[in-house]
């Protein structure tokens, strides 16, 4: 089967990860680049399509005549501002193909609802609340899909938990977007007096305490792998507008091996192998205290870690997440069971 993923090439994507994850599983695979096809630089044409409908649309219809061309049995397009037409235009030109719509962001960055205004075969989503809503008062084909990782990517070092921590000597590393939300959260464990250290894209409005422990770069590959399994404790607070699901993030870390301490969702505990409680917190507070008490353990840490790292690799992969999304558009045969089980 063809495969055609919209969506961002880069390494370490989610378009990345589910291409490598196709191509696993027999399939072959092309990523198709909305900014590949622009007129414009890409902020120059984020903005141009949000107030030039026109030219919004023109960049759809493109993207689609590059599609049609290379005549795939499946569409999956991951970007969730794409003008409508784009769908309308491949159902006439790809009549039996099926187009789905894969949307990893939180609530807050629907942007102006196109994915909702499409007709989409299939749609999507890690988020129960956002399926629940498409589905149960849109009428919307939508259905749950947690994220996962990339056991190819994100991989375990060789060396032992405790050497790790002892070469990388890191308390609590923070990784990814330092926006206002997760900086104040930052701020408060460095106000605590905890070690702190970020890694990801800078922010507006950073103070100088979270400016300090900022390293200035976005971690991939092995580097990640290193630091992540290295740092002693990895906090993942997720963003404010993850009303009941998980972050990519959380399962990249478990899957590496790494000692994760996170935000608790109702979602989590099909997820993990180990109580939700002994690894996530509710407040602020509650954060601070968990990591000073697992600090003063490491034994523990080990031991925690080592679960969610045997539970992961047997149940979040992104293989499997593919492969389920394969059984829901009946591209793949449900006899099939090896990657039947998404939660424990």
């Amino acid at each position: 089967m063809h495969v055609i993923l919209v969506g961002s090439p880069a390494f370490d994507s989610l378009e990345y990860h589910l291409s490598d994850a196709l191509q696993v599983l027999g399939h072959t695979t092309l990523i198709v680049d909305p900014a590949a096809e622009v007129f414009l630089p890409a902020k120059l044409t984020y903005w141009a399509a949000r107030f030039n409908e026109t030219y919004d649309r023109l960049v759809a219809e493109r993207i689609a005549t590059r599609i049609v061309a290379n005549r795939p049995d499946l569409v999956l397009v991951i970007y969730r501002t794409m003008h409508p037409v784009l769908v309308d235009q491949l159902k006439r030109q790809l009549p039996g193909v099926t187009i789905a719509q894969i949307n990893p962001d939180a609530l807050t960055n629907l942007e102006k609802q196109q994915i909702i205004a499409s007709d989409y075969d299939c749609y999507f989503s890690k988020e129960p609340y956002v399926v629940s809503a498409l589905r149960d008062k849109a009428g919307l084909p939508a259905y749950y899909l947690p994220e996962g990782f990339n056991p190819r990517i994100h991989r375990k070092p060789t060396i032992s938990k405790a050497d790790a921590e002892r070469t990388t000597n890191m308390d609590v590393l923070v990784y990814g977007g330092l926006y206002a939300y997760r900086a104040r959260m930052v701020e408060q464990l460095i106000r605590a007096g905890i070690n702190v250290v970020v890694f990801g894209m800078e922010g507006p409005y950073l103070n100088a305490a979270v400016k300090s422990a900022f390293r200035g770069r976005y971690l991939v590959g092995e580097e990640k792998n290193q630091l992540l399994y290295g740092a002693r404790i990895v906090f993942n607070n997720l963003h404010y507008a993850e009303v009941t699901s998980a972050n990519q993030k959380y399962f990249e870390i478990n899957g590496i091996g790494a000692f994760q301490l996170c935000d608790h969702k109702p979602t989590l505990d099909d997820y993990s192998g180990i109580p939700t409680e002994r690894v996530t917190f509710g407040t602020i507070t509650d954060a601070i205290d968990k990591i000073r008490y697992y600090l003063s353990r490491p034994d523990e840490r080990y031991e925690l870690a080592e679960q969610q790292y045997q539970h992961f690799q047997k149940y979040h992969t992104i293989d499997q997440r593919v492969s389920q999304l394969l059984r829901i558009t009946g591209l793949q045969s449900s006899s099939s069971t090896a990657y039947e089980t998404v939660g424990r």
